[in-house]
């Protein structure tokens, strides 16, 4: 590939990465409410799941996915349904939480809840599907290898710009991790699930 084809690739991921969806602001609540550890930690389970998407769409399973609607909208819907989970998980949780973790609280669900949440995120799929190809070189000896090395680009700015996120919600994490907030602050994250969920929502609806 020629350099401008890998730097005009390289300025669209970092834009689609900055642009709002569920990673963002489920990276920012969660290092919010548990800190660096649960941050860190969860940016494992979505880079996971970009790296399920990535696979998928090399093996054109994630085409089959766009061209059927039913399976389109059953994914998108099925990443909507698991952030009101989460969201209501959080509620229920609200009146027991005499304080919030220490900030190097971590644990393996974290993994799980970003690799799910990213795997149900329909603006992934589209992007492995539609996004990255149409930037891979039409006539090449190794098509897969260039659509692995995009996808590994991507997956690369993907992360840089996640840590980011949780370094910023980590910062506010010394004022709300305090005992008489707990509740509010369980009550605020659930809230916040549901925005995310419903911008997850909106944004996809013409897929």
């Amino acid at each position: 590939m020629d350099d401008f084809r890998w730097a005009s690739f390289l300025l669209a991921a970092v834009l689609i990465e900055l642009t709002p969806g569920p990673n963002m602001g489920y990276l920012a609540l969660v290092s919010a409410r548990r800190g660096w550890g649960a941050g860190l930690l969860t940016v494992l389970g979505v880079t996971l799941g970009l790296g399920a998407h990535m696979l998928a769409a090399a093996a054109g399973l994630s085409q089959l996915a766009v061209a059927q609607p039913a399976l389109y909208q059953g994914l998108r819907w099925g990443g909507v349904l698991y952030l009101l989970w989460l969201a209501w998980e959080s509620w229920r949780s609200r009146e027991s939480s005499a304080e919030l973790p220490d900030l190097s609280t971590g644990d393996w669900r974290d993994v799980r809840r970003g690799f799910v949440t990213n795997v149900l995120n329909p603006k992934a799929l589209i992007f492995y599907v539609a996004v990255l190809p149409s930037f891979a070189p039409q006539q090449t000896e190794t098509p897969l290898g260039d659509f692995l090395l995009l996808g590994t680009l991507h997956l690369s700015v993907a992360v840089v710009i996640h840590l980011g996120l949780v370094a910023l919600g980590a910062r506010a994490y010394g004022w709300v991790a305090k005992a008489d907030r707990a509740p509010q602050v369980q009550a605020a994250f659930a809230l916040g699930l549901v925005a995310v969920a419903g911008w997850v929502a909106w944004s996809t609806r013409g897929g």
